[in-house]
């Protein structure tokens, strides 16, 4: 393994741009892979090399690349019930000796009504979306022990309740005792960052707020920073969705981590999802206001 500080990351979008971006201000080389190379947002900037990954084949020089870094992650989900890194590069990557992280989801876990989950509490799926998950983090904990990073609902600038609202299409989905944990992108990038600092192989991090809440209460609050009326509430019973967006409501969790602080040393700059959303709105503001008068930026 080299000392370089450079990474390595398969998937560069909303959480593995924002993690490369941080890590490239501290001087870090970044290499990433994306479907299109050329129209990402930071193709041809210095100290960036993006490499062109669309899981239908593998990728060139992948041992090369490995050999230059210092750290890899994955933020790339399983699909056709397979993980598309290890399938194509699976050999390569057993011999990486630096970090390495897989992000995953908290689908892993099971229906939990009252009590807490946290990073001890076995995995037991309600879908085969998360069974694959937990398949898959099997298969980068045995060929490397990856830690593995469990993320919450992610919302951020640009991708959060009220894109929707603005949109005009918010809907509150009423589920009764349907509730769940979000987390920032900046504090998803700040564990992450944490778990490099202090690293564990094979560690398992659930990578999530402090408070679970029901989505309308989110949407609500939301709404009440726009200034705008919420949208009607919808049973759930007669709610139109696809059958993957109904299969997020198959399980219902309180999520709490063990590890992020004793461990990681990080505390949450957003532990909620109002001090969250409070965030997003200004950050989402000033970009429309740059979008609108870029001359004064």
């Amino acid at each position: 393994m080299t000392d370089k500080k450079q990474i390595l990351v398969f998937g560069l979008g909303y959480v593995g741009t924002a993690l490369a971006r941080s890590m490239a201000e501290d001087g870090w080389q970044i290499i990433g892979t994306t479907r299109n190379p050329d129209t990402h947002a930071m193709a041809g900037q210095p100290g960036w090399r993006l490499l062109p990954f669309d899981s239908t084949g593998p990728i060139d020089g992948l041992a090369d690349y490995l050999a230059e870094s210092s750290a890899i992650l994955s933020t790339i989900a399983p699909q056709e019930q397979r993980d598309p890194v290890l399938h194509y590069h699976r050999e390569e990557i057993a011999r990486f000796t630096g970090w390495s992280g897989y992000i995953s989801a908290t689908s892993v876990y099971a229906d939990q009504t009252d009590e807490w989950v946290d990073e001890t509490t076995p995995t037991a799926p309600a879908t085969k979306r998360g069974q694959v998950r937990v398949e898959t983090e099997a298969d980068w904990q045995q060929t490397l022990s990856a830690e593995i990073l469990r993320v919450a609902g992610i919302y951020g600038p640009g991708r959060s309740a009220f894109t929707a609202l603005r949109a005009g299409n918010a809907r509150i989905i009423d589920k009764p005792d349907h509730f769940f944990n979000r987390i920032h992108l900046d504090d998803i990038v700040a564990v992450i960052r944490g778990a490099m600092a202090r690293p564990s192989p094979g560690r398992i991090v659930n990578v999530t707020d402090k408070e679970p809440a029901k989505q309308g209460d989110v949407v609500r609050f939301a709404a009440d920073l726009l200034g705008v009326a919420p949208p009607p509430t919808i049973p759930f019973e007669e709610a139109e969705m696809s059958e993957m967006a109904r299969s997020f409501y198959r399980s219902r969790r309180r999520l709490r981590s063990v590890r992020i602080e004793p461990e990681l040393g990080v505390q949450l700059s957003y532990p909620n999802y109002r001090e969250g959303l409070k965030a997003v709105f200004a950050a989402d503001e000033a970009a429309l206001k740059h979008t609108k008068n870029p001359q004064t930026s």
